[in-house]
């Protein structure tokens, strides 16, 4: 189904979907009960892919390395040949059906955002970090990772897209996020 979606964007076709899925569009309606949820299902399982390198409890041992890992996973994903061409699809969707695109935000980008969040607020609350807002916290983190490699390939000119390249910005956004959120060095 993520290949459909790479192809038809918010229009994707029920018919296409039961075709490639090998059913009947009743078995998807029943099972889904509506084009879009079962859009969301496929968009909402990216969600939930992207930030598992953010499960468990935070602690001093592993933070750097679990933000490090979030922070090369998602710069993969964004530098995965379908996901710039779903974006542009989606974007160029925007115009003519921009209900059905702005319906997608919550549940895959404000949910993204909400997951980190409540992980940094949990490393907020251990001292691992400094106490702030940590939905301002966890936008900040996800614009550090991104950079500008989103706009370089919707432009079409070149970006981090070596696993090298990506783990040398990942670090780096990552140890710049830290240094910006160190909790303060108490004084004696």
């Amino acid at each position: 189904m993520r290949g459909l979606v790479r192809e038809q964007g918010v229009q994707i076709s029920m018919d296409a979907v039961a075709a490639r899925a090998g059913c009947s569009k009743q078995t998807l309606y029943a099972r889904y009960g509506s084009k879009q949820a079962l859009l969301l299902q496929v968009l909402s399982d990216d969600v939930r892919d992207k930030a598992a390198q953010l499960a468990g409890q935070p602690d001093a041992e592993t933070l750097r390395a679990s933000l490090v890992g979030f922070a090369r996973d998602h710069l993969a994903r964004l530098s995965a040949p379908g996901t710039i061409g779903t974006a542009r699809l989606v974007t160029a969707q925007a115009c003519q059906f921009p209900d059905d695109v702005r319906s997608l935000y919550e549940p895959v980008i404000a949910a993204l955002q909400e997951r980190i969040a409540a992980w940094l607020q949990q490393a907020m609350r251990r001292g691992l970090l400094r106490h702030d807002d940590p939905h301002y916290a966890a936008e900040l983190l996800l614009g550090m990772i991104v950079g500008l490699d989103f706009d370089r390939q919707r432009f079409m000119v070149p970006h981090r897209d070596t696993t090298q390249a990506q783990a040398q910005w990942a670090e780096f956004a990552v140890d710049g996020f830290l240094r910006a959120f160190a909790p303060p060095v108490s004084r004696s």
